[in-house]
């Protein structure tokens, strides 16, 4: 009988003071406020009951009054969230439920192992998210549009950012830095270049976009030096959207696009289309662009599997203009516009300029084709592929009127017998080049900590050829097939990587990584010459990192990484100028031919040390870090250009880079915001010389590296009021050199008269300021909204060159503008 009445005693309270309610709830995007449907929400623990969102992202979702709760909400594409509800507040709570959109899950694994955590992980760097792009991206390319970042800094050859531009980090060049797309490396393994204009309008369909600074990870594949940068393109959206956008600006520049995305098709499938155009006329003379970019991505979720698909693109064309001016032209407004293929000048004038010729243009066209999936196995460990394919072709025209009949072997050996010169020649360099590839990744949490383990499996081959497409007094007999230098490059890269993240305790935490990367060059078929040739080398680069949180607030952290990366192909051999006399750069055997195993230019090898602090409150962010980075064998640049434009460089014995880097961000009441940094760093070669021959050479030593100006600094502030978006921002570069001979120009001149031909070799620095405006509205009361903007850059119409070598520097354009309007249907 007593069991009884205990029994009731405990049955009773709970059916008569616990009853089924209804708890409410929306569930909204965080960033554009807009309602998620058919969102998941369940309760925690309890045989999985629960219930989606309708249309406008409301729920309704029964529970038990008489106790606390756990509410997890989910849905594809965002951050899973969980809530937790106590048991008085139940029957009068209503839930207002914001979600963090995230990376899609085909590349998660990528993202946990690349992108940093603030105040978690070891390393200096900044990130971009869509919302960011959304509000100021109009038509800059991609090294402009990052300019603002800290220690970065871009120029451009044709003057206004659209065509080929060039990105540094901490003064190292983009031939320095790992730049990946959606996980995949983007340096061309042959010349270590990133050629930005192949993806045209790209940022319009990018997601985030993370910039480190010094030593990058192994998981992006190249070993960097100067820093990485990551960009993840899963422009997907959960709603359904319809957008035109078209812009027209200063120098004839236009925009025209157009994007489709499908929203989430049966909570499992999701597409996007983009097709755009680019184009101008261009700052500097015949200095023309016209870009088509396409992009279509679709995405399949399953349980356990996601599975996407890229394809992106767009072919190009434009006008030539990749020498620079002398740098008198620079502030006069009628000369800073030319766009010669030639000049020389003396006592600030010209002595002799070869105008270049409208039909020298380029054509190139590279598709991108990636298949990427994750595997959930459980809820510790995934697995990630990504597949790809990269596919390129084109040409550009080039005058060879200097070019007599040894260098375009017009030659009897080749069954030609000219009497003359040829005349007015117009050469066409060719290449065809195709790379596929496989990386793999695994990821696996444990206790404590989290391991990555992974690789990477890159096979290039390229064609690569020169023929006359037009000239005067020219052999009867020769036709355009006739090829005056053709061979075959190829490059093979295999690259494993371990990376390791563990917290010890709530406090701190273990960033670890060994990179292993196996590359191997190789020249072949080539003609005329017959040096053929391959060259591997296999780099071990360690990179590890401690970070201590003081508080919720701030963290203090100190990384070393060692990385050894090769040259590119030219430094070992350019052939395309074999004709000319080049000769490949390898030790001589004792009968005359080339030692291809004792190559004269070594791989770099550089040890960075770097130690920061962060501290994050909820209007306001400040960071700081320092790095020192010694190198041996450094690349530089020594001051003279190859007949392309593009920079000759080699080894300097010793090195040493050491700077601050400053970033802050402030949030003033509630629309009006400010972000700055700046950079001072100190850039010397320690010990080197400059070869003006065999036997004769000048002392470096103490000198400042050409291209790195000793102080960077960005500003921005932002009003945002509703619809109306008001920005201005700032940009100050330091002055920085054009060559290795700093100062002491005058007197090395004196020791050796006639080595260069100028002795000013100061790019100055310069200040630039752009606006931006925009407002926001729903023209056709659609969930996307429209939007009409215009943007002036170098408001203050400044003129300047942002980037010298030796002789030559590249002026920017005067005050510009675009502008424009976005419909959203």
């Amino acid at each position: 009988m007593k069991r009884i009445i205990i029994f009731f005693l405990f049955f009773i309270p709970i059916n008569l003071f616990s009853q089924t309610v209804s708890v409410k709830g929306r569930v909204l995007d965080a960033d554009s406020k807009h309602p998620l449907s058919n969102a998941n929400v369940i309760l925690v623990g309890e045989n999985l009951s629960g219930t989606t969102t309708d249309v406008n992202g409301w729920f309704n979702l029964s529970v038990n009054s008489g106790r606390n709760h756990i509410i997890k909400v989910s849905y594809i594409g965002y951050e899973t969230k969980k809530i937790e509800i106590a048991a008085s507040e139940v029957l009068n709570k209503i839930l207002n439920i914001e979600l963090m959109p995230t990376i899609l899950s085909s590349q998660t694994v990528f993202v946990e192992a690349t992108m940093g955590e603030e105040g978690f992980t070891p390393a200096a760097f900044s990130k971009l998210r869509r919302k960011d792009l959304a509000k100021d991206y109009v038509v800059q390319d991609i090294p402009e549009y990052l300019s603002k970042l800290p220690s970065t800094t871009f120029y451009s050859e044709n003057g206004n950012g659209i065509g080929y531009n060039y990105l540094s980090i901490r003064g190292f060049d983009q031939r320095r830095i790992s730049t990946s797309i959606n996980g995949i490396p983007q340096n061309d393994p042959e010349d270590n270049n990133v050629y930005w204009l192949d993806f045209p309008d790209l940022l319009s369909s990018t997601e985030l976009i993370q910039v480190q600074r010094g030593a990058g990870a192994g998981v992006t594949g190249y070993p960097s030096i100067g820093g990485s940068i990551n960009i993840i393109t899963s422009a997907f959206s959960n709603q359904k959207e319809v957008n035109f956008s078209s812009s027209f600006g200063s120098y004839e520049t236009r925009k025209y696009s157009a994007s489709f995305s499908s929203g989430l098709i049966d909570n499992k499938y999701s597409f996007y289309a983009k097709l755009s155009q680019i184009l101008s006329s261009g700052y500097r003379q015949h200095s023309w662009t016209k870009f088509n970019a396409y992009h279509f991505s679709a995405v399949r979720y399953d349980k356990n599997l996601t599975n996407q698909i890229n394809f992106y693109g767009g072919p190009i064309s434009d006008g030539l203009a990749y020498t620079g001016l002398p740098k008198f032209a620079i502030k006069d407004r009628n000369l800073r516009t030319a766009n010669f293929s030639f000049w020389m000048a003396e006592n600030n004038q010209y002595t002799f300029t070869l105008e270049r010729r409208p039909e020298e243009i380029e054509n190139f066209s590279q598709p991108h084709y990636e298949l990427l999936t994750e595997y959930k196995v459980n809820d510790n460990l995934k697995i990630n592929s990504a597949l790809f394919l990269v596919l390129g072709s084109g040409f550009f025209d080039f005058d060879g009127s200097w070019a007599d009949t040894t260098y375009l072997r017009l030659t009897s050996s080749n069954g030609f017998h000219p009497t003359v010169n040829p005349g007015n020649v117009l050469i066409r360099a060719q290449v065809e080049n195709k790379q596929y590839g496989w990386i793999p990744r695994i990821s696996l949490n444990h206790t404590n900590g989290r391991l990555i383990v992974g690789g990477e499996f890159r096979i290039h081959r390229s064609d690569h050829w020169g023929s006359i497409n037009f000239g005067e007094n020219l052999p009867q007999n020769l036709s355009k097939d006739f090829r005056f230098y053709f061979y075959n490059g190829g490059k093979n890269i295999f690259n494993g990587f371990v990376n390791e993240s563990y917290s010890f305790n709530d406090k701190l935490n273990l960033l670890a990584e060994v990179q292993f990367a196996y590359h191997k060059y190789e020249i072949s078929n080539e003609r005329f010459v017959s040096n053929n040739f391959q060259i591997s080398d296999l780099f071990v680069n360690p990179r590890f990192g401690l970070n201590y949180k003081l508080n919720n607030n701030s963290n203090i952290y100190l990384s070393f990484a060692r990385v050894t990366r090769e040259p590119r192909l030219n430094n070992y051999y350019n052939a395309s100028e074999s004709s000319g006399g080049e000769q490949p750069q390898f030790q001589l055997n004792s009968d005359g031919s080339f030692d291809f195993d004792n190559p004269l230019v070594q791989p770099e090898v550089m040890n960075d040390l770097e130690f920061g602090s962060t501290y994050s409150a909820e209007n306001f962010n400040v960071s700081l870090n320092l790095f020192f980075m010694l190198f041996n064998d450094e690349i530089v640049k020594n001051g003279n250009l190859d007949r392309f434009g593009q920079p000759i460089t080699g080894n300097v014995d010793r090195t040493l880079h050491r700077g601050i880097e400053l970033s802050t961000s402030l949030k003033f009441l509630e629309n009006l915001s400010f972000y700055g940094n700046a950079t001072y760093s100190k850039n010397t070669i320690d010990k080197g010389k400059f070869y003006i021959a065999s036997s004769k050479s000048l002392d470096l030593s103490g000198n400042s590296i050409s291209g790195f100006p000793d102080f960077l600094a960005n500003f921005g502030l932002e009003y945002k009021y509703e619809g109306l978006f008001l920005s201005i921002s700032g940009r100050y570069v330091g002055k920085m050199f054009s060559d290795n001979f700093d100062t002491r120009i005058n007197s090395y001149l004196q020791q050796e008269p006639g080595f260069i031909s100028y002795s000013d070799n100061v790019n100055e620095a310069y200040f630039t300021a752009n606006f931006f405006a925009s407002y926001q509205l729903n023209i056709f009361e659609s969930s996307t909204p429209s939007k009409i903007f215009i943007q002036v850059n170098n408001v203050f119409d400044n003129l300047y060159s942002a980037y010298a070598i030796g002789q030559e520097f590249f002026p920017a354009a005067e005050r510009n503008f675009i502008a424009g309007i976005n419909l959203g249907l």
